[in-house]
C-alpha cells in the first residue's frame, strides 16, 4: 500500500493532478516569511504605489534611483521579484467596502438618519471607480548561496529532520524543516535593500505578515468571496487535529500537522475548461491566461499599458524578474553562437546574432535580468471572457509590440503564475532585458492615498478609489486651504468634507464643528444635519443670522468659570480684536505702537476688575437668574462687608450652581465699555504712552485711542455689554453674518471684519482647551469642573470652517487671527478650513503652516494659473495633470488639486488631481439652490431625510427640480425670484413625487423634522 501510494504521488506530481503540485509554499518561518518547498524563503510587500503625480520627470528619476539600487542585487543570481497589479471593475465593491462599513457605522452610533445617501454613495462610486491591488513578492532561493556553503546548510538540514521523521513527514501537512539554514541572512537583507529603495523612490509599500499573504492570495483566487476574518493554519497558531488519515502511507502524519497551504488556499479545485481548453473553470467563474512570448521591441512604462485597457476589462499581471546576470549573458552567448555557426544558412539566423550582439555590448553596462510575463482575464459567461481576453491580448499587442499567446496545454498553471508567490515554474517565455527596462514595465507608479480608509471618498481621473480620513494621526495637524473660484464646487466641497467629519470612523459622539459663513450656503448643510437627527438631538444642530441686536450682545473679555484672566489663546484673540477696533477704516495696518499700548490695555482691564484691583460689587435685581438662584441655594450675602460679583461667582460655584455662576461671572469681568476707563485711571499706562503720538500727527496716542474705542462702543453695543447670547449645548452650528457684513466702503469692510471675528469668537472659543495646556492657567478651585469639560471633548474632533474669506483678509488682524488659530490648532487638535475665492487672501505665512491644500480651479487665465505654480511649487509633472484633468464641476464632479502633508517629514508630500463624485441622493442632499432645499425640507417634513432624498433622487437624478419648478411656474404666470419657500407649488411637487415614489419609503425612516 505504502509503495503504491509513494508511486501514484510521484506520478500526480509529474501530471499535476491537483492543486498542491503547482504550489510553492511550504509553511510559514517566523512572522514575515513563508518558506518555499526547496527551501527558499519569499516575503511578499505591498506596493501601495506613489502620493505624487508621476510624469515622464519624475518617473525618469524613480527609475534611475531603482535601477542604480538594486543593480548590485540583481546581478547575483538567486533573488527573485514578482510584480503582480490586479484591476478588478467586477469587484469595485470591495475598494470601497472598509470606509463605507466605517461610516455607517458611525452613521448609527450617532442615529443619524443618512444610511441610506451614504448606501447610495456606495453603489454609485461602484460604478465611478475599479479596484486596484499591487504585490511585489520577493524570493531568495538556495541559489542565492556560495555552493560550499549551500552544501553545508543542506547536510544540516538533513541531519535536522532525520531527527523529525524526515523532511516531510506528512504529504498533506506542512513541513516546519524544509527551510535552510543561514539562508534568512541573505534574504532579510535582499528585503531590506528593495524596501529601503522603493522609500527612496519615493513608492509607498507595506510588508505583509505570513498569515496576510496567505489571506491576500486566498482573496484574490475566490475572487473576494473570503472573510475578513479568515485566517490561514501556519506555524505557532493551535494545531487543527483531523480524526481522519488523509494519506494511507504508513507513518504519514499529515492529520497531525499544519494543513498544505494550496489546500487551505483552494476550497476546490481549478480545472481546464471543458468547452474551451485555453480558458481555467473555477465553478463560477472562467479565467483567460495569455502569456508575453517575445522581449518587446521597444520597452514602454506600465503607465501606457494601463491608458491603453478598457476600464471594463478586468485584469491582472505577473512579471517575474529573475535575477542573475552572468547567466543572461551565456543565454544569450549560446544562442548568439548558434546562430553565427549556421547564419549561412537563413538570413533570420543573422537577425539574431546581431541582436545577440546588441545585447551582449549592452550588458557590458548595464544589468541583464531574466522577466517572465504573464496575464489573466476573466468573466462569468465564456462570451464575457472571451471579449475580455481579446481587448486585452489587443491592448497588450500594442504595449511594446509584444507578442502574445494563450496556454493551450495547463491553462491552470499558467492562471496560478499570476497569483502572487504562488509558482515556482512559470510558463511564460523568459525574456532578456535591462533592469532598467524590467523596472520600467512593472506597475509601481499608481496613485495611492496614505488612509486605507476614510469617510470622503474621492477618486483619481482613471477611476482609483482614494479615501481621505479628517483628523488622522497620519498627519500633526488638520489645517487647510480651500480655493474655489465661483462655479467651481466649494459649497459641495464644503458639506462633503463636514459631513466626513461628522460621519468619520470611530467617532462615538457628534463632534464640534462651526462655520462661518456671509451668505446661507452653510446653513442649509446644518439644517441637513438637524433633519437627520432625531427630536431628542435636534437642538445639537443650529443656525444663526447674527443681527446688531442687544440679544446678540457677546462680551469678548469673558473667561471660562472662575478665571479672572484670559487664557493665553483667549488674550491674542481679545487683542487682535481690539487692534481691529481702533484702526481707522480704509489702513492697511494699525498706526504704530498701537499693538503695544492695546496689549498693555487688554491686561489692565483683566487687572483691574480682578479680586485684586477694583472689582464691580454685586446689586439685587441686575440679574433675576442669579438673584433666585443666590436664595435657592441659601447664600447668605449680608454676612459679607463688600459682596462682589466675583464673591457671589465663588459662592454659586461652591454649591454646584455652575449655570448661575457663569451668568454672573459675565458682570464681573471687564467690557468693551471700560477700556477708556482703565485707560485714564491706570498710572502704569499713562507713564509708557502718555506722550506717545499717531504717526503724522501731534494727536496723542492714548487720546486717539479713547476716540476709536469711544465710537466703536456707540456704534456696535452687542461688543459694549455683558453677554447675552449663547450657543446652548449645540455642536454643530453655523452663523451667518449677511445681515452684519456688507460689501462697498471701507467702513463696511472694517464693520464685516469687526462681525467676523466676533462669530469666529462664538463658535469656537471653547475649542482651544485641552488638559495639558489649559488647566494650569485655571485658578485650583475650578480645576476639577474645568477637568469634567475638557477631558469630555478633548478627544471629539472639533472644526473651524472660516468661508467667504475672501471678504475680510484684506484686514490684518483677521489674518494675524487665521495665523494664531492655525499655530494653536495643532496643540488643541482643532481642524481649520479657510476658504475664500481668491488665491492672495492666504498670506505666505497661512500657506506655509497648513498642511491641506485644496485647489478646485487651475486658473482662470495664465496669470492666475503662473501663481498658482509659483504659491505651491507645482513641478511640470502636476502643471500637465492639472492641465488635462481639471475642468469645471459635471457629470463626473468637481475636480480638485489636493496637496497635503503627512507627519512624517521623511513621508513624500501627498499632490494628485483628485475627483469629488457625489451621487443623486448626496447631491440633493447638499444642494444650496433655495427652491431645491425648500422643496427637500417639505418633503423631509413628512416622510423623514432618508426617504426624500431616495425619492428626490429617483424623480430628479440630476438633482434639481428647478426645470419642472420653472414649468409650473410658467404655467402660473409666476417668475422664479418671487417663489418662496412657503408657496403652495412646493405642496403639490411634494405630494406628486411622494406619490409616485412610494414604494422607496421605508416607514421605519418617518419621523416628523423639526
Amino acid at each position: 500500500m505504502g509503495f503504491g501510494h509513494n508511486l501514484a504521488n510521484a506520478i500526480n506530481k509529474v501530471f499535476k493532478t491537483n492543486v498542491q503540485h503547482y504550489c510553492q509554499l511550504e509553511t510559514a518561518s517566523g512572522k514575515n516569511e513563508l518558506v518555499t518547498r526547496d527551501g527558499g524563503l519569499v516575503t511578499c510587500l505591498e506596493i501601495k504605489g506613489t502620493y505624487g503625480i508621476v510624469g515622464a520627470d519624475a518617473f525618469a528619476t524613480l527609475l534611475q534611483t531603482l535601477d542604480e539600487g538594486l543593480g548590485a542585487a540583481l546581478k547575483r543570481p538567486g533573488h527573485r521579484l514578482q510584480f503582480v497589479f490586479r484591476r478588478d471593475p467586477l469587484n469595485s465593491r470591495e475598494g470601497l467596502r472598509r470606509s463605507i462599513e466605517g461610516i455607517l457605522r458611525t452613521i448609527h452610533n450617532l442615529k443619524l438618519d443618512l444610511d441610506g445617501m451614504v448606501k447610495e454613495r456606495q453603489r454609485f462610486l461602484e460604478t465611478k471607480t475599479v479596484l486596484e491591488t499591487c504585490h511585489l513578492v520577493l524570493t531568495t532561493s538556495p541559489k542565492a548561496m556560495h555552493p560550499d556553503i549551500l552544501k553545508s546548510s543542506m547536510k544540516e538540514r538533513a541531519q535536522k529532520a532525520s531527527r523529525n521523521g524526515g523532511l516531510k513527514p506528512g504529504s498533506h501537512g506542512q513541513s516546519s524543516g524544509v527551510e535552510i539554514p543561514g539562508l534568512e541572512m541573505l534574504h532579510t537583507g535582499f528585503v531590506t535593500l528593495v524596501m529601503a529603495k522603493l522609500n527612496e523612490a519615493k513608492i509607498s509599500s507595506a510588508k505583509l505578515n505570513a498569515h496576510e499573504f496567505v489571506h491576500m492570495i486566498r482573496r484574490q483566487v475566490t475572487m473576494f468571496d473570503t472573510s475578513d476574518a479568515w485566517r490561514a493554519y501556519l506555524p505557532g497558531d493551535p494545531l487543527p487535529f483531523r480524526l481522519v488519515d488523509e494519506s494511507p502511507s504508513h507513518g504519514d502524519i499529515s492529520h497531525f500537522m499544519m494543513p498544505d497551504i494550496a489546500h487551505q488556499v483552494f476550497s476546490r479545485e481549478p480545472a481546464q475548461d471543458t468547452e474551451d481548453s485555453t480558458l481555467v473553470n473555477t465553478g463560477e467563474w472562467r479565467i483567460a491566461p495569455l502569456m508575453v512570448d517575445q522581449r518587446p521591441q521597444t520597452p514602454k512604462p506600465f503607465a501606457e499599458l494601463f491608458q491603453s485597457i478598457d476600464r471594463n476589462v478586468p485584469w491582472q499581471m505577473s512579471m517575474v524578474i529573475d535575477s542573475g546576470h552572468d547567466r543572461v549573458k551565456q543565454m544569450i552567448s549560446r544562442k548568439k553562437t548558434f546562430a553565427s555557426f549556421v547564419a549561412w544558412a537563413s538570413s533570420e539566423n543573422v537577425v539574431i546574432r546581431d541582436a545577440a550582439e546588441d545585447l551582449l555590448l549592452i550588458a557590458q553596462e548595464n544589468t541583464l535580468v531574466s522577466a517572465q510575463i504573464t496575464f489573466s482575464t476573466w468573466g462569468q459567461g465564456l462570451e464575457d471572457v472571451r471579449r475580455n481576453r481579446s481587448k486585452l491580448k489587443t491592448a497588450l499587442e500594442a504595449w511594446g509590440q509584444l507578442q502574445i499567446i494563450e496556454e493551450r496545454g495547463d491553462p491552470v498553471e499558467a492562471w496560478l503564475n499570476t497569483v502572487p508567490g504562488f509558482s515556482a515554474n512559470h510558463l511564460a517565455t523568459p525574456l532578456p532585458l535591462q533592469s532598467r527596462e524590467a523596472i520600467g514595465m512593472s506597475p509601481i507608479t499608481r496613485p495611492v492615498s496614505p488612509w486605507s480608509e476614510g469617510s470622503l471618498l474621492y477618486r483619481t481621473p482613471d477611476e482609483k478609489p482614494f479615501p481621505l480620513l479628517p483628523g488622522s494621526d497620519l498627519q500633526t495637524a488638520n489645517m487647510e486651504i480651500v480655493f474655489a473660484p465661483p462655479g467651481f464646487g466649494k459649497s459641495f466641497y464644503l458639506a462633503a468634507a463636514n459631513t466626513a467629519l461628522l460621519t468619520r470612523l470611530g467617532n462615538e459622539v457628534i463632534p464640534r464643528i462651526g462655520i462661518l459663513d456671509i451668505g446661507f450656503s452653510s446653513e442649509q448643510w446644518v439644517n441637513l444635519i438637524r433633519d437627520a437627527l432625531p427630536d431628542h438631538m435636534k437642538h445639537l444642530a443650529q443656525t444663526f443670522r447674527m443681527e446688531m441686536d442687544a440679544k446678540y450682545a457677546v462680551n469678548i473679555f469673558d473667561n471660562p468659570l472662575g478665571c479672572q484672566r484670559p487664557m493665553q489663546v483667549d488674550r491674542e484673540f481679545v487683542v487682535n480684536m481690539m487692534i481691529l477696533l481702533c484702526t481707522p477704516a480704509g489702513r492697511k495696518s494699525a498706526p504704530p505702537r498701537l499693538a503695544e499700548l492695546i496689549s498693555a490695555l487688554v491686561d489692565e482691564m483683566y487687572n483691574y476688575f480682578s479680586e485684586d484691583g477694583t472689582p464691580r460689587n454685586y446689586d439685587f435685581g441686575i440679574c433675576p437668574e442669579v438673584d433666585k438662584a443666590l436664595a435657592d441655594a441659601g447664600i447668605e450675602l449680608s454676612k459679607y462687608d463688600n459682596v462682589t460679583w466675583w464673591k457671589v461667582v465663588h459662592q454659586l460655584h461652591k454649591k454646584g450652581m455652575h449655570g448661575a455662576a457663569i451668568k454672573a461671572q459675565t458682570f464681573a469681568v471687564p467690557t468693551l465699555a471700560d477700556a477708556t476707563e482703565v485707560l485714564s485711571s491706570v498710572t502704569a499706562i499713562k507713564d509708557v504712552y502718555g506722550k506717545a503720538t499717531v504717526e503724522g500727527s501731534n494727536e496723542l496716542l492714548l487720546d486717539y485711542v479713547r476716540q476709536m474705542l469711544s465710537q466703536v462702543v456707540a456704534e456696535y453695543k452687542i461688543l459694549s455689554m455683558p453677554t447675552v447670547f449663547s450657543l446652548g449645548e449645540a455642536r454643530i452650528v453655523s452663523i451667518d453674518l449677511m445681515n452684519v457684513a456688507r460689501d462697498g466702503s471701507d467702513q463696511a469692510l472694517k464693520k464685516t471684519a469687526i462681525m467676523y471675528m466676533l462669530a469666529r469668537n462664538i463658535l469656537c472659543k471653547e475649542f482651544y482647551r485641552k488638559a495639558e495646556w489649559t488647566l494650569p492657567q485655571i485658578p485650583p478651585d475650578y480645576q476639577a469642573y474645568h477637568r469634567k469639560i475638557i477631558e469630555k471633548d478633548e478627544s471629539i474632533p472639533k472644526k473651524l470652517c472660516m468661508d467667504e474669506f475672501h471678504r475680510t483678509s484684506p484686514v490684518p488682524a483677521i489674518q494675524r487671527q487665521a495665523e494664531t488659530d492655525i499655530r494653536e490648532g495643532r496643540k488643541f487638535d482643532v481642524h481649520v478650513s479657510l476658504v475664500s475665492q481668491l488665491l492672495d487672501d492666504f498670506s505666505d505665512t497661512i500657506i506655509k503652516m497648513v498642511n491641506n491644500v485644496l485647489i478646485f480651479s487651475k486658473g482662470m487665465s495664465e496669470l492666475s494659473t503662473r501663481e498658482i505654480i509659483d504659491k505651491f511649487g507645482l513641478g511640470p509633472d502636476t502643471i500637465r495633470t492639472m492641465s488635462r484633468w481639471m475642468t469645471p464641476p459635471g457629470p463626473e464632479g468637481s475636480s480638485v488639486l489636493y496637496i497635503g502633508q503627512l507627519k512624517d517629514e521623511a513621508s513624500p508630500k501627498v499632490e494628485q488631481v483628485l475627483r469629488l463624485s457625489l451621487g443623486p441622493m448626496e447631491v440633493w442632499a447638499y444642494s444650496t439652490t433655495p427652491q431645491d432645499v425648500a422643496l427637500r425640507r417639505r418633503i423631509t417634513a413628512r416622510i423623514g431625510l432618508s426617504n426624500a432624498l431616495a425619492v428626490l433622487a429617483a424623480e430628479y437624478p440630476k438633482g434639481s427640480a428647478k426645470a419642472d419648478i420653472q414649468k409650473l411656474l410658467a404655467d402660473n404666470a409666476v417668475k422664479l425670484e418671487e417663489l418662496d419657500e412657503n408657496s403652495n407649488l412646493f405642496d403639490a411637487i411634494a405630494d406628486k413625487v411622494i406619490k409616485e415614489h412610494a414604494r422607496l419609503i421605508d416607514p421605519s425612516k418617518i419621523r416628523v423634522a423639526a
